[in-house]
């Protein structure tokens, strides 16, 4: 039986609770905080990802430059105009709902290697203009962080109406968990190649947590495939009315580090992903309008207050229960609303948890008493 409680007692444990907020709120602000949300919210988007993936529709397809690609191509990949340009004009024929180039264009004419080249390769890309929506990449330098330049013909022809930065959003860890679809510049923003699709379809896109349940994993055709392709009603199956990305997909090359992988042929565990399916499902994302955003903060701050008031549950052991219990179903309640479009952090909760359990355990156990 407890000792008569004249004020005291009540008091400290008040402030123990506001301590222990405190302290869980302060670990809310520090980077590690931000590194074990990320490492929660992947295991959620893997828990989705197995039992609850969200459908979409089957509307984006990938050509992808693979190794078979490379080999089959006799000139080096600087000097694939004729290639490219072809590849264009066939997809461009049968009519995609929207294209977009995420391999880089040159910066230079190379008429003096092989004469004929730039023309073959300006011909592509007039064709793809002229079929629909069409975006190719401006490439970043890494070392300037200056747009590459690109050979002045090809950018007369798609002007800057067409051109999207190919810059993939990281996190802290170097993982692709956000996008945004405007990149900051000096004049104010210019828009990824998601944001431009986007806004040359004349869709509605929003900001926010790539969505990584939903729709299956993508398949590519690759461009050899397509180069030696004869059949138009084929061409035409694959791709009329699609909105068509054109990209690497070797194994090493334009890698992106993200939560799940959803190359369909590549390891589903495997950490790297091809960029151009990082894109890929960053479109879907958008044009899907299903980006979750993230909590705001007073609702992480009274989520903490509630967390730390595991402090008060008597005797300490419920209270051990209590706290337990509440951080099973806070993770399962983060995971219903990440399904619903909605991220809770949920690393400092599940931290202030376990502190309010754990102080309250030792102040039992140093005082002898079972409450």
């Amino acid at each position: 039986m407890e000792a008569h409680d004249d004020g005291t007692g009540t008091a400290l444990r008040a402030i123990a609770v506001v301590a222990i907020a405190l302290a869980g709120l302060g670990f809310s602000l520090l980077p590690p905080a931000e590194r074990l949300d990320s490492l929660i919210l992947d295991a959620q988007w893997r828990l989705l990802r197995r039992f609850d993936v969200r459908p979409a529709p089957e509307e984006i397809v990938i050509v992808g430059v693979d190794e078979a690609t490379v080999q089959s191509i006799p000139e080096p990949p600087g000097l694939w105009h004729a290639s490219l340009g072809r590849a264009l004009s066939k997809l461009a024929s049968v009519q995609p709902r929207a294209m977009a180039l995420a391999l880089p264009l040159p910066e230079r004419s190379m008429d003096g290697v092989k004469p004929g080249l730039d023309r073959a390769l300006f011909d592509g890309l007039a064709a793809a203009v002229e079929s629909g929506p069409f975006v190719a990449v401006l490439s970043i330098d890494a070392r300037t962080r200056g747009a590459r330049n690109i050979h002045l013909p090809y950018l007369a022809l798609l002007g800057e109406s067409r051109l999207g930065i190919d810059l993939t959003a990281r996190d802290g860890d170097g993982v692709a968990r956000r996008f945004s679809l405007l990149v900051p510049t000096e004049d104010g923003g210019f828009p990824t190649i998601e944001g431009r699709l986007c806004r040359a379809m004349k869709r509605a896109c929003n900001d926010g947590l790539i969505h990584y349940a939903l729709g299956r994993p993508y398949t590519y055709v690759p461009m050899k495939n397509v180069l030696a392709m004869t059949d138009a009603s084929l061409l035409k199956r694959l791709f009329h009315d699609r909105i068509v990305l054109i990209g690497e997909a070797q194994a090493f090359t334009d890698r992106v580090e993200v939560p799940l992988n959803l190359a369909a042929w590549e390891p589903a565990d495997a950490r790297h992903s091809p960029g151009v399916v990082v894109h890929a499902q960053t479109l879907r994302t958008a044009l899907a309008e299903a980006a979750p955003q993230e909590a705001s903060r007073p609702l992480a701050l009274v989520l903490i207050m509630l967390a730390a008031a595991v402090f008060l549950v008597r005797p300490w052991s419920y209270a051990v229960l209590a706290g337990s219990v509440a951080g099973l179903a806070f993770f399962a309640g983060a995971i219903v609303a990440l399904r619903g479009g909605v991220f809770l952090p949920a690393g400092s909760v599940l931290l202030t948890l376990l502190l309010a359990m754990g102080l309250r355990a030792a102040t039992a156990l140093r005082t002898g008493k079972k409450s």
